[in-house]
């Protein structure tokens, strides 16, 4: 697969990478009632299988992306599939909610090394248009999990049990373990592994935290992803207690939305093929993310919006999120081949850090069936990622 890295299947591996995260958070959101019920746990405590993996994977790539920089790829790749295959088991098999959670915390950590790598691969072998079109196909496996997940768990539930899902995780994790013994070669040269020693890590975590492309547009990433992951955290309780609408009809708009990332990194991969430069994308897309936020709140507060009219706008968001993330996340990690690892947990952390935050805020925000809360987040984060585009980033961008 080294060899000839641009070949289909080597970008097929990288999105199976990719999708092994969202795939373990959002499989297993239909699950926590029957969770719940079938260990008398309580609300919270149910909750907490999805936050506790979150927890384990935005804080393992602190520690996986010097890792990743000193020892290579490969190394990292197969410890963090095995954690992540092992812990899957151990959920299916808990027999406690104590011990469910401990477990889950671990699977995260598993997740969180494997998740930070395909962008770190991507910048060890790809320069120029051939990274972002990487990117864009990363992006775009990224970005469609979390939206359709939620459905293939309620799929999965149709014929089996909340552990059927962990069971389903450990085959994936099992498959792309396989994958990647045999099939992937290292990435990352000899010649540019770095010491593990704590000045060392420490100052290549503060020169990606300054580096005004790696800090400006990972900060982008994330404030742009809020809403979405604002949208993703509330669109139940907006369509099927707000709207009425049934789960059926809920599936099958969020599904609609979900098609919106696909078009839009379609649309990326269109341009780039077309050698549209990466300024004139983001000048373009920045600003109508911000339009569709403002557009979404005025519906809102106007009281007219309807499911169709959210799921519209809403789609119109993702699309262009698909044009905007590959772009934000190439000009992050690009500067800074030699500690691609660490640049990488950096985007990877603050972007799940903005995304909890946008989710928890457009809950906690959301009144009487109205998605001003969704259109709030959404507009705070693109007027924040406008603003520091155009003051501070957009010079360094190439033209």
């Amino acid at each position: 697969m080294g060899v000839n890295a641009r070949a289909l299947g080597f970008t097929l591996f990288l999105g199976a990478l990719s999708v092994i995260p969202p795939l373990a958070i959002d499989t297993a959101l239909p699950s926590l009632p029957t969770i719940q019920a079938e260990f008398g746990a309580s609300p919270a405590e149910a909750a907490a299988v999805i936050a506790i993996f979150i927890a384990g994977f935005s804080t393992a790539p602190i520690a996986v992306g010097p890792l990743a920089d000193r020892y290579g790829r490969k190394p990292i790749m197969l410890a963090g599939l095995g954690l992540f295959t092992l812990c899957s088991l151990g959920c299916a098999l808990a027999p406690s909610i104590r011990a469910l959670l401990a477990v889950r915390l671990l699977q995260g950590v598993g997740a969180g090394a494997v998740g930070i790598l395909p962008r770190a691969i991507i910048r060890d072998l790809f320069e120029g248009r051939a990274a972002r079109l990487q990117l864009a196909a990363v992006s775009l496996v990224f970005s469609v999990a979390p939206l359709i997940a939620p459905t293939l768990g309620a799929g999965i539930l149709a014929f089996g049990n909340w552990r059927t899902i962990f069971f389903t995780l450990v085959v994936v994790g099992a498959s792309v373990t396989l994958l990647a013994s045999l099939g992937f070669r290292e990435s990352h040269p000899r010649d540019m592994r770095r010491s593990l020693k704590p000045a060392t890590i420490i100052a290549g975590y503060r020169r990606a935290l300054t580096h005004p492309m790696c800090a400006g547009f990972s900060v982008i990433g994330g404030t742009t992803f809020a809403g979405l992951f604002a949208y993703v955290n509330t669109s139940p309780l907006l369509f099927m207690q707000g709207f009425g609408v049934s789960k059926a009809g809920f599936a099958g708009l969020f599904a609609i939305t979900a098609s919106g990332v696909i078009f839009g990194s379609t649309i990326n991969t269109w341009l780039l093929n077309r050698h549209a430069k990466p300024r004139t994308v983001l000048d373009v897309t920045l600003c109508l993310l911000l339009c569709v936020a403002i557009a979404l709140v005025a519906v809102s507060l106007a009281g007219a919006s309807s499911p169709l009219v959210v799921a519209a706008l809403v789609m119109v968001y993702i699309s262009t999120f698909g044009l905007v993330f590959p772009n934000v996340v190439h000009e992050s990690i690009h500067p800074l081949p030699e500690i691609a690892g660490v640049a990488s947990a950096v985007v990877q952390s603050i972007q799940m850090l903005f995304g909890a935050i946008g989710g928890l805020a457009a809950a906690a925000l959301y009144r009487d069936g109205s998605p001003l809360s969704i259109g709030l987040v959404m507009a705070v984060g693109a007027i924040c990622a406008l603003a520091l585009y155009r003051i501070w980033l957009r010079p360094r961008v190439e033209t």
